[in-house]
């Protein structure tokens, strides 16, 4: 895996460098007031910053010992399961709408993947959807499927 790290790293030096140079090609300006290249410098200079620090410990570290991919037994049944409820959610989206579905979503991930107790998985599932669509729907103003449960007609029942 090192050898990886060290690889991927260098690519990752080589690409930032490139995007340097080309910034500064089309014209970095000054600080007061920018050129077109200004944001494309800044993101390969932070390129290159984030290459080192990930190249220090890839140098640093000694090899490890050679394990699969999976590291733990179950852990290619969860992911299988996890594309699977994404797939689900994904299907069921446009039905159920977003806050139900992504309320049942959160229910599996905290149920059957990761096993929490009932009052916790049901506190942080609906805590979880109706934080999502408020900060969404509400805030953020995005167009996410309704469903059966409204969001508005929630809030005109709030109201009353």
């Amino acid at each position: 895996m090192r050898r990886y790290d060290i690889i991927s790293t260098f690519c990752l030096m080589a690409l930032s460098v490139y995007v340097i140079f080309t910034g500064f090609s089309l014209g970095f300006g000054r600080w007061s007031e920018p050129g077109p290249g200004f944001i494309a410098v800044l993101a390969g200079l932070l390129l290159f910053g984030l290459s080192t620090a990930c190249l220090i410990p890839a140098l640093a570290r000694r090899a490890e010992a050679a394990r699969g991919f999976f590291p733990e037994a179950g852990s290619a049944r969860k992911v299988g399961l996890i594309i699977v409820a994404l797939a689900g959610f994904t299907l069921l989206l446009e039905w159920a709408g977003f806050l139900l579905t992504t309320l049942a979503f959160m229910l599996f991930l905290l149920r059957v993947i990761e096993p929490q107790r009932w009052r916790t998985t049901i506190l942080l599932s609906s805590l979880t959807a109706v934080i999502c669509l408020l900060v969404f729907q509400i805030w953020l103003q995005v167009q996410l499927p309704e469903g059966p449960v409204s969001v508005y007609t929630l809030m005109q029942w709030l109201r009353r």
